[in-house]
């Protein structure tokens, strides 16, 4: 084997390049040999390239990459900034931080190329993962390459499509078909203590009310009713009078191609008599956008807890009932004398 021994090798005059071998050569370099930048200038390194993939073996600068000490392989984990990746089961890349926080940046070259934009998937200092984007637009859930939940910029949430920006349309919207519950709720437990599956506050966080349910299968629907929340409490009022304002009445919803008739009532005429029955505004109407981006106006109707007659109607047949049992005693009085 033939043995060059030089001190520096340097391009030919006006040349850049140093060339070792031809296309196809084996260059060989011995364990523990070194490759340095002898130079002292920011911004450019030493490295070893594959001219097939451009595959750095380890370079070292300011701004190139800082060898083994920040990219590692162990023949199964890619390491960024750790020694040794590790990964709970199976292979992948393990990211760590020497800050308080480990953050994955992503961009493409419309969106998110400055250091303020794009999006990351972090680990905080807390220990919560998160998943932030910082541009003005969608995160967007798939499986199966269908889009199946939606969190938009304003943070409504939309399960089974985009969620609609129209007034009222919530912040949380599901959609789906008849095969399946749109919601399903499980108790945690397999005894016949009650359980409060949803409940409902105030901004102090104190409960207003609450659906609750046993092993039973019995539902109660809930509202706060505790003597400690109330005042003015008044038991003599007059309920037979404002119970025959009330105008039941029998209709279909235009909305039921088999015209089904039911029993209610009309909303705006219950508003004067029992008030707390009935939300929203007679007669109201609100804007949306539809999916050809075209601006519509639709109703914004009224609702009925029917629920809320309950105290009245129970107060209607008291007052009834000692009407007759008063009328009873006369007659029975009448009978005896």
């Amino acid at each position: 084997m033939s043995t060059i021994e030089v001190n520096k090798i340097t391009p030919v005059s006006g040349g850049t390049t140093v060339q070792v071998g031809e296309s196809g050569d084996t260059i060989n370099i011995p364990a523990g040999a070194t490759i340095a930048n002898a130079g002292t200038a920011t911004g450019f390194g030493v490295s070893l390239a594959n001219g097939a993939d451009n595959r750095v073996v380890t370079a070292s600068s300011a701004s190139a990459l800082n060898g083994e000490a920040n990219l590692t392989y162990n023949g199964s984990n890619l390491g960024v900034n750790i020694a040794s990746p590790t990964m709970i089961a199976g292979t992948g890349m393990h990211l760590t931080s020497s800050g308080s926080d480990c953050r994955f940046h992503i961009s493409n070259n419309t969106v998110g190329d400055t250091a303020n934009d794009g999006a990351y998937l972090f680990m905080g200092s807390d220990g919560a993962l998160g998943l932030l984007n910082k541009e003005n637009a969608d995160i967007r859930f798939y499986t199966d390459g269908t889009q199946q939940a939606t969190i938009d910029s304003s943070g409504r949430v939309g399960i089974g499509l985009t969620p609609s920006t129209s007034v009222n349309s919530g912040k949380l919207q599901i959609t789906g078909d008849s095969s399946d519950y749109l919601i399903r709720l499980r108790a945690n437990n397999n005894t016949h203590a009650d359980t409060k599956m949803i409940s409902y506050t105030n901004l102090s966080g104190s409960i207003i009310g609450y659906v609750m349910s046993n092993n039973n299968n019995t539902i109660s629907y809930l509202n706060s009713s505790d003597y400690r929340l109330k005042e003015n409490v008044d038991y003599d009022f007059d309920a037979t009078t404002r119970l025959k304002q009330l105008k039941p009445a029998r209709f279909n919803w235009i909305s039921d191609e088999t015209n089904t008739v039911v029993d209610g009532f009309i909303a705006h005429e219950v508003s004067d008599i029992v008030p707390e029955a009935i939300g929203g505004e007679k007669d109201a109407t609100e804007t949306y956008t539809d999916d050809n981006g075209e601006e519509k106006t639709r109703i914004s109707p009224q609702g009925i807890d029917q629920s809320k007659l309950v105290p009245l109607l129970t107060k209607a047949l008291q007052e009834a009932i000692t009407k007759i049992e008063t009328l009873e005693a006369k007659v029975a009085a009448l009978e005896s004398a």
